[in-house]
């Protein structure tokens, strides 16, 4: 079948007749209350493992960082000690338990914007509402199975992923704007979300209105590490880490590292795989709208500047990655029938199969 027969769409279009319109992508109460069940299981598993054993006045530790007294870049991530500051008489007594309370109320909200934004690549339907937590799959093997240490700020990031994602989609920039704003103050690593941004709007990516975009997204990004850098000149440390040394001993270590080995295989659950077979196959090219394809592509920057500024073999770094490898794997799932996703502005699914 011709590929050319697919007519691109844009979801904001879409989404505003039909059923959509009328809350198709609505969430009933009993999937919420699954949603909080499965929320609160996964942080019950991540307070025993992780947060419980974890030093709440180490070195980086969110109490250190609402002290401003830690290391550069650590020092920057201060969504979550200003939160805690203004509820400090209970912080102070119930800090960790407060801490997983408030996780759970945060991965409840990555299902329900997840289930969201996968209604711009698959038509609702109730299949779909049992597919939305197959993140939390991915989260569980990067965040405990695999995973050894404690960043209060983790889930909180993944969270403002899925919305940057979302609001991307759904080309609602004002939204975006502020979820990119409030999330670089939570960790700057969310200005990969501008790399999002651009890669959705490829084909309009040397317009005015998206270089003006893109520039002033970066122009807050950078003043917001020179601002703090200034503020907290005198702290250890630098601006970015630096992990390239390590990196380069990871490689040449790899086959003779058994954790190292480990890890890196079984990052996001293995679901990295069926992302490369995407590609490799060429089924990513049935998909209709190649800007949802491409949205998730921030996968390539990060890993290149991640090379140089960040600790590749610690597999919870990957946390802008989550909702990205996921959401290929599941375009990669809707290829086969029995997987119940029905493709947005597909012609016919039978002949989406056969091609």
């Amino acid at each position: 079948m011709n590929y050319q027969q697919y007519n691109e769409f844009s979801p904001s279009q879409i989404d505003m007749s039909g059923e959509y319109a009328r809350g198709e992508n609505r969430i009933p109460a009993r999937f919420l209350f699954l949603y909080l069940l499965l929320a609160g299981v996964l942080c019950y598993l991540y307070h025993k493992k992780i947060v419980a054993p974890a030093d709440w006045n180490g070195a980086n530790s969110l109490n250190s960082v609402a002290s401003f007294e830690t290391r550069k870049p650590y020092q920057f991530r201060l969504l979550l000690p200003m939160l805690f500051w203004f509820f400090k008489p209970l912080a102070v007594i119930y800090g960790k338990y407060l801490l997983s309370a408030y996780n759970m109320f945060i991965v409840f909200f990555i299902q329900v914007f997840f289930y969201k934004l996968l209604c711009s690549y698959f038509k609702p339907n109730k299949r779909l509402l049992w597919i939305a937590p197959v993140i939390l799959y991915t989260m569980l093997w990067n965040y405990i199975i695999l995973n050894e240490s404690f960043q209060y700020y983790d889930f909180t990031a993944i969270l403002f992923s899925v919305l940057g994602l979302y609001f991307i989609v759904r080309e609602n920039f004002a939204a975006f704007f502020i979820t990119l704003v409030i999330g670089i103050v939570n960790k700057e690593t969310a200005g990969y979300l501008i790399f999002s941004y651009v890669l959705y709007n490829y084909r309009d990516a040397f317009k005015p209105k998206i270089i003006i975009r893109a520039a002033m997204l970066s122009a807050i990004f950078i003043g917001y590490k020179l601002l703090l850098g200034y503020v907290f000149r005198n702290n250890p440390g630098d601006p970015f880490e630096i992990g390239m040394d390590d990196n380069i001993k990871v490689i040449s270590t790899f086959f003779s590292n058994k954790i190292i080995v480990k890890n890196i295989l079984l990052n996001f659950g293995g679901l990295y795989v069926f992302a490369i077979l995407l590609f490799v196959s060429g089924w990513w090219k049935k998909f209709p709208d190649k800007r949802l394809i491409m949205v998730n592509l921030t996968i390539i920057p990060y890993y290149v500047f991640g090379f140089y500024i960040t600790y590749m073999q610690e597999v919870r770094v990957y946390t802008e990655l989550i909702p990205m490898m996921t959401i290929l794997f599941l375009i990669f799932l809707s290829n086969f029938k029995l997987s119940g996703l029905d493709v947005r502005g597909a012609v016919n699914r039978s002949e989406i199969a056969g091609r």
